[in-house]
């Protein structure tokens, strides 16, 4: 990555609507170009090629960032949903998908949208006459 990051963390807080953590802090420059590798092989493109990035992709990026929180959160809970003291009660959830998981589902009409990874079309040889599985 270059010196100066494709979203500066006054912007990344601006898109999440949260301030950052101590530990994004720390870790901003891992954790975005995490979340912009996982972008790239998602969309099959390059985000840092792109010369004016469209405010869209800069939300993917933030939301992706925010996946790394998720993603330490769900690690330590291993899907449990509800811990009781008394009597001593932990109920797991039933269809717990994972936060990248749940990011691709939130965010499928923007991925689809900047998406370079359906195959070219291409032309061939074509048969035009009767024939019993023409190769």
């Amino acid at each position: 990555m270059s010196d100066k990051p494709i979203i500066s963390q006054e912007t990344m807080a601006a898109l999440l609507g949260r301030p950052l953590s101590d530990l994004e802090i720390a870790n901003y420059d891992l954790y975005l170009e995490l979340a912009i590798e996982r972008l790239d092989d998602l969309l099959c493109i390059k985000l840092e090629d792109m010369d004016d990035l469209p405010v869209r992709l800069k939300l993917l990026i933030a939301r992706a960032f925010n996946v790394m929180k998720q993603e330490q959160a769900a690690s330590e809970s291993h899907g449990i949903d509800k811990k009781q003291v008394e009597d001593f009660s932990i109920s797991f959830q039933a269809d717990a998908s994972s936060p990248m998981t749940y990011f691709v589902e939130q965010n499928l009409s923007i991925l689809n949208q900047y998406s370079k990874c359906q195959g070219s079309i291409r032309s061939g040889k074509v048969y035009s006459h009767d024939c019993f599985r023409c190769i």
